[in-house]
């Protein structure tokens, strides 16, 4: 398995750390109520005691011993008995409409179910000291109907409700320290990792690469750091790499300017002191006008290069006939190239084909093929330029059938300053036509490359212009 995919398969199996999130508070709250439910439901039972209810009129006891608030329990036409601590019945209040004087646990509980009660009375009771008071009403009184109140469960088992309290802030306080936990682990500890790495980029460190097991968030953060600093650590030696291949530029460019100019002003003395022959000025004055057009030559390659190589230069885009034009390029190099022995073959459609481009520098890049072509083919006698259209793309290649370049040459001829040698050496060429054509191919968007193909072929490719 590549890294590649066992990375894919980690990011898979950790998963989404926002859904991991919401997932746990998912599952923590369903626990918790849980808990609050059943807390709710023991208090319920122990709030309800043994046959105890609430919601009908209770009674009290004077501190002579007469029973209070009887009116309200007589109203509803019941009674209320006293009962000592072994169930037995100790005074009537109330008109008494049964014969019972003992009771049993049994009874009581049988009595106070409202589903299996006496049917023709409710029975409550409610606990004094020492005993019981029983509390009858008639059936036919009122209607029975439980509400749940949890104010009035807390009220009869105050002990249960502070329990329940105390459990709901505890779940409060173990649900917040368990996200704080779980965000410490899952979130801080990696946004910390990411940001040291930061810092030990910006303090100059080189490759910095992040190794975290973590969520698939974390994951594609941290690739998009390792890719960053790769690309940033790619991009610092291929800066360093072509200030060397500047400073390699300038340098070389200083040494072949020596040459000409040193020629002019030996020639200019001679000239000055009158040392030339009438039979010689004119080689004389034809040799100073060379030197100065080769010493214009690379100052001009030297500034096209420059320009092209600044992100703030604009090309001068217009709407170009692109086979027009290099119908007008090889007219310009066909007396020339014939007259050197070459069969120039020309294969150019004769419809218009249409290419935005800047029309100088495009007739600058296919002058340098033709003129290349011509200049270094010392084996072959054939030089053929074609122009092609391929789907969206227009294709323009220049071909001899000259020795093909070294191979060690071929990766680095479209860099400054690079020169061929035995059969193909520039004899003094500035080393920058390459160069300066691929670099105006790529401000076009387009390309240039070389094939060996029975000899040489280079080829620049654009985008064809849409016509409405």
């Amino acid at each position: 398995m590549t890294a590649c995919a066992m990375t894919e398969s980690k990011n898979r199996r950790k998963g989404s750390i926002f859904r991991k999130l919401i997932a746990s508070y998912i599952i923590f709250s369903f626990f918790a109520v849980l808990i609050v439910l059943g807390v709710v439901v023991a208090a319920a039972v122990l709030a309800s005691g043994i046959g105890e209810k609430s919601g009908f009129p209770g009674v009290s006891a004077g501190e002579n011993g007469e029973m209070l608030n009887m009116e309200s329990v007589q109203n509803l036409g019941g009674w209320v008995e006293e009962l000592d601590e072994n169930y037995r019945v100790k005074n009537i209040y109330g008109e008494k409409l049964t014969d019972r004087i003992q009771y049993t646990p049994e009874i009581l509980l049988e009595w106070t179910d409202q589903r299996t009660g006496n049917s023709d009375f409710h029975l409550y009771w409610q606990k004094k000291e020492g005993g019981l008071y029983l509390i009858f009403y008639p059936i036919e009184a009122y209607s029975v109907t439980f509400n749940f109140d949890a104010g009035s469960m807390f009220h009869f088992a105050p002990a249960v409700g502070r329990l329940a309290r105390i459990l709901l802030i505890f779940l409060l306080l173990t649900d917040v320290l368990l996200v704080s936990l779980y965000i410490s682990r899952k979130i801080h500890r990696p946004l910390q990792n990411l940001v040291m790495g930061m810092k030990r980029v910006a303090q100059g460190e080189e490759r910095v690469e992040l190794s975290m097991q973590t969520e698939k968030e974390f994951v594609e953060i941290q690739e998009a750091f390792n890719h960053m600093t790769e690309e940033l650590y790619a991009q610092k030696a291929e800066n360093e790499k072509m200030s060397k291949n500047r400073q390699k530029m300038l340098l070389e460019l200083s040494h072949d300017i020596k040459t000409p100019v040193a020629t002019i002003k030996s020639y200019a003395f001679a000239l000055q002191e009158g040392i030339v022959s009438e039979t010689e000025l004119d080689k004389y004055y034809r040799t100073i006008a060379l030197k100065a057009d080769r010493v214009d030559t690379m100052a001009a390659d030297l500034f096209t290069m420059l320009k092209m190589e600044s992100t703030d230069y604009a090309l001068e885009l217009k709407k170009t006939d692109l086979a027009e034009l290099t119908r007008r390029i090889c007219a310009e190099f066909y007396e020339e190239l014939t007259e050197a022995g070459f069969d120039f073959v020309i294969g150019i459609p004769e419809h218009a084909i249409y290419v935005n481009a800047d029309e100088k520098l495009l007739s600058r890049v296919v002058s340098n093929l033709l003129n290349n072509a011509g200049k270094y083919n010392r084996t072959g006698k054939r030089i053929e330029i074609r122009l092609e259209e391929r789907g969206e793309d227009v294709h323009l290649w220049v071909k001899d059938d000259g020795k093909p370049i070294e191979p060690e040459l071929q990766d680095t001829m479209f860099s400054a300053f690079v020169r061929g040698e035995s059969t193909r050496s520039t004899k003094g060429g500035t080393g920058l036509g390459l160069a300066i054509a691929k670099a105006v191919m790529e401000k076009h968007g387009g390309d240039i490359f070389y094939q060996e193909e029975e000899g040489n072929k280079f080829e620049i490719r654009i985008a064809k212009l849409k016509i409405d």
